[in-house]
C-alpha cells in the first residue's frame, strides 16, 4: 500500500484501515451508499455509487475509471473536488490521541479498532475492566469513549446479576463517566439502545452535552457505534 498512489476499494471498513492524507482513494459504494448518512469526504477520496457505475453503462468498470481519472486530474491540478461523493463517513483527526474505549461487546470493540485506526487505544471489555485500568495510576487517556448499557462482571457481588438470576444489562457507563471525569478526562457515552425502549437513551434525545467534574461529557444515541465521530466531536469540534 505504501508504494501505491491510488487505492480503490468497495469496503468502507478497509478504507478506514488504509486511509492516509497523502494518497488518493477511489471508493465504489455498493452496500454503504444507501445506509450511511451522506457527509462531505476528505478531498482525496472519490466516491461513486454502484448504481451510478452500473446503471446506464455497458462497462461499469470503464465508467468508474473514466469518472475517477477526470476527478483525479482536476484534484491534482487545482484542488477541485466537485465530483467527490459523500457515501460514507471518514473522520480525519488533527492528531493522534490516547483513548480508552469501553464496551462489553467484542464486536463493538472491533469496530472501534477499525474506526479509530491511527489512534492509541486501550480496549476495555466492560466497566470493571475500565475502572481497573483507571485505578492503576499510570498514563491517563486523552479521552474515554464508553457504551452505556453493559453487563457487569463478578468482581462486586452486588453487581453480579447471575446472583439474582437475571441476564439484563445495567446503565453502568455512567460509573465509567464519573470516574473518568473525576480524573480530569473528557468522556463520550455512545449507546445504540433504542430510545423508545430505554429511559436513558431517551434522555439523550434532549441532553447532548454536560459538564461533569469540570470535564465535557457528550451523549450519543443516534450514531450507532461510530466511535470516531464521537471522539472528533469530543476533542476537536467546539
Amino acid at each position: 500500500m505504501d508504494e501505491a498512489d491510488v487505492i480503490i476499494t468497495t469496503d468502507v471498513s478497509n478504507l478506514r484501515k488504509v486511509y492516509r492524507e497523502d494518497k488518493f482513494f477511489g471508493f465504489i459504494a455498493i452496500r454503504e451508499f444507501e445506509k450511511e448518512k451522506a457527509k462531505p469526504q476528505p478531498k482525496n477520496i472519490f466516491v461513486m455509487s454502484g448504481e451510478d457505475m452500473l446503471g446506464n453503462h455497458e462497462n461499469g468498470v470503464r465508467a468508474f475509471k473514466q469518472a475517477f481519472d477526470n476527478w483525479l486530474g482536476a484534484t491534482k491540478t487545482d484542488g477541485r473536488t466537485s465530483n467527490a461523493g459523500s457515501a460514507m463517513d471518514i473522520v480525519v483527526f488533527d492528531k493522534s490521541y490516547f483513548v480508552l474505549v469501553v464496551d462489553d461487546s467484542s464486536e463493538h470493540l472491533s469496530e472501534a479498532a477499525v474506526r479509530l485506526v491511527g489512534q492509541q487505544l486501550i480496549l476495555a471489555q466492560g466497566p470493571e475492566d475500565a475502572l481497573r485500568y483507571l485505578n492503576l495510576g499510570g498514563r491517563m487517556p486523552d479521552a474515554v469513549l464508553t457504551d452505556l448499557q453493559m453487563r457487569p462482571d463478578k468482581v462486586y457481588g452486588a453487581l453480579d446479576l447471575d446472583r439474582y438470576g437475571v441476564t439484563e444489562t445495567v446503565h453502568n457507563g455512567f460509573s465509567v463517566m464519573f470516574e473518568a471525569t473525576r480524573r480530569g478526562i473528557p468522556v463520550a457515552i455512545v449507546t445504540d439502545g433504542n430510545h423508545h425502549l430505554d429511559w436513558a437513551s431517551a434522555m439523550f434525545d434532549y441532553i447532548k452535552r454536560a459538564e461533569v467534574n469540570g470535564q465535557p461529557v457528550l451523549f450519543f444515541n443516534d450514531i450507532g457505534k461510530q466511535w470516531d465521530v464521537a471522539l472528533k466531536a469530543l476533542l476537536e469540534l467546539k
